[in-house]
């Protein structure tokens, strides 16, 4: 069951939402002003002052993330849904932000041609602002090189990814006219839980203007389809009461 809810004057918070901001706050208080690990800031920083090694013209690299990625959605796309379709906005907003990321990401650094001749190097950090790196790999014939955000980064990718294999097993595998079992005792919506991990982590993994401006409108998008989804679910819905109950008790993500 959901914690019990603390009004803070407009806005309603669970308890378990403000412990989570309390860590969330504590966390970066720790990465931003202390030296335990490489400052967030500084990542962002080494990318757009050009210090970062960036892969260009590598168009056969940009086409084949940009397919795997999408494809990865097109289940949603294609209605294969518990109930109510991926709405085309969504999925138009979502291929938007892997294109412009692969696109930067190994075709025209566009975020560095732009910042690159205004951003001076370091700015009170050190020069490489502790983006050391950490792995080393090749992938189809192209060098690549993780830093300790952006194994961070990949991290979130994959458990984003997981979540949402968890979710459409779970709901492809029942019958059931109500899914309350599993990963959804948790969560209402935890496959677009994971695709804002997903595409959270992409964002932390390659920090571009494009995808810093591209997530909080996709988190908005699954936001507000799955208050749709509620919406439709509970006009079609048998048990209705059994329904409300569930909503009620489990959040809306986490």
């Amino acid at each position: 069951m959901q914690s019990e809810a603390v009004s803070l004057g407009p806005i309603s918070l669970s308890r378990r939402r403000i412990y989570a901001l309390v860590i969330l706050a504590v966390g970066i208080a720790i990465v931003e002003g202390t030296s335990l690990v490489p400052s967030f800031f500084g990542h962002m920083w080494f990318f757009i002052s050009n210090q970062a090694e960036i892969i260009q013209g590598r168009w056969d690299l940009v086409a084949l993330n940009v397919g795997v990625f999408i494809a990865f959605a097109i289940p949603l796309a294609m209605g294969f849904r518990w109930r109510v379709n991926w709405q085309s906005a969504s999925l138009g907003v979502y291929a938007a932000f892997i294109v412009s990321l692969f696109v930067e990401m190994y075709g025209v650094p566009l975020t560095i041609y732009i910042t690159s001749a205004a951003v001076p190097t370091g700015v009170g950090l050190e020069a490489t602002a502790g983006q050391t790196m950490l792995y080393q790999f090749e992938f189809l014939g192209q060098t690549m090189a993780l830093t300790f955000w952006k194994t961070v980064g990949a991290g979130l990718i994959i458990a984003g990814g997981i979540l949402i294999a968890i979710g459409w097993s779970t709901l492809y595998r029942t019958e059931e006219e109500l899914v309350t079992s599993g990963i959804y005792h948790y969560s209402r919506h935890p496959q677009y839980l994971g695709f804002m991990l997903f595409l959270f982590g992409w964002f932390v993994h390659w920090p571009s203007l494009l995808t810093m401006a591209m997530f909080p409108v996709l988190a908005y998008f699954y936001y507000r389809l799955s208050i749709v989804e509620e919406q439709e679910v509970m006009e079609t819905i048998g048990d209705k009461t059994a329904y409300q109950s569930y909503i009620d008790r489990t959040p809306r993500f986490i």
